[in-house]
């Protein structure tokens, strides 16, 4: 990350190297945010994680919310009383803010309130590849796509006079290769806005907060309506929406965010500056429609380039069909480019030459140079940490499932670090099956536990379900983690209690949230700021919302681990089984964790590779030998617990 100075300093004209999560931060700073609120969610987490840093020094409010509704309604709440703010998500996180995304614009804003989401194309670190400009559109708000650092810092700082301007939230969309690329930022002055917070529920509109007050939904809905010619107007006259147009010329090029970076890296590459029309979007909803009509009058092609789904390709096309139906309109749609995927500068270089019809210069060097390093490159699995908890949760899973009988179980995961539990290993070859019955499936390594897996909370519903269905071919499981469990998981526990599911509930306590960075959560005991502040215990809220059968265990000892899970499996209804030891990465930065040497004796190993099936990094098998990576190694002992003949034990 780029030097906390640099976030929190009021110098003018300095130039920095900031990430693109860094720079929507220092945005929001200069803006002068009063609050801020956000859940962890790569690529998204380090706006929050920056103006957490920068709130203490500079007076705001920073928090990290229980899940992103909280962190958009905890921002609205503020606007409301008519200071600034800000959300941050990532992609999946905006769903769920629909339901009060979709109301709160019916009414609007008084204080500027900025929407800054990350998404992720080519899914990097997300479930899908979701493009979140298409929710700007939805429900008629603008929405600010910058092409690089710079425009993330200076979008953010003009989204809230946007928002103010038109009373309306304000969405500005990163992408994956801006939020966690650094670029050559030039600092702004901070604003010291000092806005007392007031209230005023017929400010502007009878009942304005209250959709349901008079006059009425239908009519606060007609009102958002009549926003739109108002942004309309703005965005013509943005820096960020800029064409460049020489007369009549065959090809244009329309390219939005960090398309337009690539596409003029294209354009260089092709030596095809000054030939083509080009007209970059920093709005791609509402579009600059006046810049967009002159450069569809102007040529013969157009070729649109946008990173996500045809947002931009779209509307120039409803476009097209009023002002020059002869025009041809190529991108996503027509097929030039891949519909899903990133694209990239060598993507859009090679469709650029062929609709162009110029020859693709030659780099032949830089193919061989790729040809040998895929020689080099060996597929691989992600794996959980030497010394991660997990490995010990799912060991003891595995063999409780085993103990417990019944032919084919189902184990529902969840999103987390635990997640790797069902991301399956690259050297093994998975065939597809058209079998009519249920089918079981070994769990070699704790990367083959996880059988379902989508969204956050999901797990522990989609168990509910499976076991109303009349599943009865094997146990039924959900796993998740704290962070997780706070963030989705507490209506389907009570929903399981209230509607008397059976299955196993099994939650994975580490205190952190690790998967996106170490944030701080409920069961952490301490705020986005660093604050200390009251840990909550998951067991304390499953028993005040019914549940009965509530065991909590160190997944270190392995043995005790099993047999409470297998106790939880017998049980008949909904258990809950709490594996509860900090993330052992996170104790080694706190420099907490001391672990005991494991002694290597092979000459009682027989080859059996258990230790291997536990899957942690620091097991080796070298020459049908179980053996330790010391140098990843934490001493944690559940290897020496797995091995049968004492080949590994503690020293």
């Amino acid at each position: 990350m780029g030097d906390y100075l640099d976030i929190v300093e009021n110098s003018p004209g300095k130039r920095v190297l900031l990430m693109g999560n860094e720079a929507i931060a220092r945005g929001a700073i200069e803006a002068g945010v009063c609050v801020a609120a956000s859940y962890p969610g790569t690529p998204a987490s380090e706006i929050l994680e920056t103006l957490a840093l920068a709130a203490p020094k500079l007076g705001f409010h920073a928090e990290w919310s229980t899940n992103e509704k909280v962190a958009f309604e905890v921002a609205a709440g503020a606007t409301i009383t008519g200071v600034r703010a800000l959300t941050s998500m990532k992609n999946a996180g905006l769903n769920w803010v629909m339901d009060m995304f979709m109301t709160l614009v019916y009414g609007g804003v008084r204080g500027g309130f900025v929407i800054a989401v990350a998404d992720d194309p080519d899914a990097h670190y997300s479930s899908n590849e979701q493009d979140t400009r298409f929710a700007a559109f939805y429900g008629e708000i603008p929405c600010l796509e910058p092409a690089d650092q710079q425009e993330a810092k200076n979008m953010t700082r003009y989204a809230f006079e946007l928002s103010e301007q038109l009373e309306l939230p304000v969405l500005v969309r990163s992408v994956t290769r801006i939020s966690h690329a650094s670029g050559d930022v030039e600092l702004g002055a901070l604003q010291k806005i000092g806005r007392k917070p007031v209230f005023d529920k017929h400010w502007k509109m009878p009942y304005r907060w209250n959709v349901y007050g008079p006059p009425g939904a239908v009519e606060k809905h007609s009102w958002l309506h009549s926003q739109m010619p108002l942004a309309k107007k703005a965005v013509e006259k943005l820096p960020w929406n800029r064409l460049e147009l020489k007369g009549k010329q065959r090809l244009g090029i329309i390219a939005s965010g960090l398309g337009a970076s690539y596409a003029r890296e294209a354009v260089r590459k092709l030596g095809l500056e000054g030939k083509v029309a080009f007209l970059k979007i920093g709005t791609p909803t509402p579009l600059p429609e006046g810049m967009v009509k002159r450069m569809l009058k102007a040529v013969k092609t157009v070729f649109v380039v946008e990173e996500g789904d045809p947002l931009v390709e779209l509307q120039v096309k409803a476009i097209a069909k009023d002002e020059n139906r002869d025009v041809e309109v190529v991108g996503k749609l027509s097929g030039a480019l891949a519909p899903v995927g990133e694209i990239n500068t060598d993507i859009i270089t090679n469709t650029l030459a062929k609709t162009a019809g110029v020859k693709l210069p030659e780099d032949r060097k830089r193919e061989l140079a790729r040809a040998e390093a895929s020689k080099l490159v060996a597929p691989r699995s992600s794996t959980l940490c030497a010394g991660c908890p997990h490995l010990g949760s799912y060991w003891a899973l595995k063999q409780a499932l085993r103990m417990a009988g019944g032919n084919v179980w189902i184990v529902n995961g969840d999103i987390g670090c635990y997640e790797q539990g069902g991301y399956g290993l690259f050297a093994k070859t998975v065939r597809p099956s058209l079998s009519t019955e249920s089918v079981r499936y070994p769990i070699d390594t704790p990367y083959d536990t996880l059988d379902t897996n989508y969204i956050m909370g999901g797990g522990v519903g989609l168990m509910q379900g499976e076991f109303q269905s009349g599943y009865k071919d094997g146990a039924i499981v959900a796993v998740a983690g704290d962070s997780t469990f706070f963030h989705a998981c507490i209506p389907a526990v009570i929903n399981a209690v209230y509607n008397k599911a059976k299955g196993l509930f099994f939650v994975l306590d580490n205190s952190w949230t690790a998967m996106t960075g170490h944030q701080p959560n409920p069961t952490t005991g301490e705020t986005a700021t660093g604050e200390q502040t009251k840990a909550l215990h998951v067991e304390d809220i499953a028993r005040a919302c019914g549940v009965e059968f509530i065991k909590v265990v160190d997944p270190f000892d392995l043995k005790t681990t099993t047999a409470a899970i297998g106790e939880a499996l017998k049980f008949d209804g909904f258990a809950i089984v709490v594996a509860r030891r900090t993330c052992t990465l996170q104790l080694q930065r706190q420099k907490k964790f001391v672990g005991k040497r494991i002694i290597v004796d092979q000459s009682k190993c027989t080859s059996c590779g258990l230790c291997i099936s536990l899957g942690c990094p620091a097991n080796t098998y070298k020459d049908k030998k179980g053996g330790i990576e010391p140098l990843l190694c934490n001493g944690c002992g559940m290897c020496a617990q797995v091995c049968p003949t004492g080949a590994l034990r503690m020293g």
